[in-house]
């Protein structure tokens, strides 16, 4: 079983190429935890891997809640994979996963990553979809390799792109996500078209429709940005910071 996480697709892109390299099945964790769906028998299958997105050079924070409550039977001889996505680096991001499974008797073995278009338009603009395509072309044949690497058995680290210093720069970054990752700087514009789209993928059930226009009822989210992305009307903003700026999808994934 590949388990993935996406906000505007990057990583659903890798899993789906893993999955058809692997001959394995997607679970969205999403979908999983909007279900309270946290048991998993993985005697069908020959992978137990993780795909999802690097937030402050650590895990989203739903990913990492999904972990911690998961139980997955018959794990045992199965190949235990991680491919991260990133901006830029990962951090140690990785080796927060490889904790987070050790806890359940489960080897982390093998962690990949790869740079994709980043989409936090709370701080920047992203790249001009010329930059955006070649990241995504150039991502194919390092996901192919991971996959060729996992069928083979050859177990290690091959993540080259943690950046200077991860283990420190993940600490302190880490503890700003969890302090900086609120809602109350959402919100949205009269050109809103009340489609409801952004409450139905919010991965933490933050957002609701009330008069015609998306709430944030919670005070934290992961910051996956989802809802700002994939508003048809890009209706959603946050702050005064994103009004200007280039929304995301991946191209080639259906969300």
């Amino acid at each position: 079983m590949i388990f993935y996480f996406t906000g505007t697709g990057n990583s659903l892109y890798v899993a789906e190429k893993l999955r058809d390299e692997l001959d394995d099945t997607l679970v969205s964790i999403a979908s999983m935890k909007k279900n309270n769906t946290y048991e998993f028998d993985l005697v069908s299958s020959d992978y137990l891997g993780f795909v999802f997105p690097v937030y402050y050079y650590s895990i989203p924070s739903v990913v990492e809640k999904f972990i911690e409550k998961a139980k997955f039977i018959n794990h045992d001889n199965k190949k235990v994979f991680v491919f991260l996505t990133c901006g830029a680096t990962t951090g140690s991001a990785a080796e927060r996963c490889k904790v987070l499974l050790s806890k359940k008797g489960i080897d982390l073995e093998y962690m990949f990553a790869v740079a994709m278009p980043d989409n936090y338009i709370l701080l920047y603009n992203i790249d001009n979809e010329e930059k955006q395509w070649k990241m995504i072309e150039q991502s194919e044949s390092e996901i192919l390799r991971a996959s060729e690497i996992i069928i083979n058995g050859d177990k290690e680290d091959y993540i080259t792109i943690k950046g200077p210093f991860p283990g420190i720069v993940s600490f302190f970054a880490h503890k700003a996500y969890n302090r900086l990752r609120n809602t109350k700087k959402f919100y949205a514009l009269d050109s809103c078209i009340n489609c409801k789209l952004c409450e139905e993928i919010c991965p933490e059930g933050s957002i609701e429709i009330a008069d015609g226009k998306p709430t944030w009822v919670n005070k934290k989210c992961s910051h996956c940005l989802a809802c700002i992305h994939r508003c048809p009307v890009e209706a959603i903003q946050y702050s005064r910071k994103t009004n200007n700026r280039r929304r995301y999808k991946n191209p080639l994934v259906k969300l």
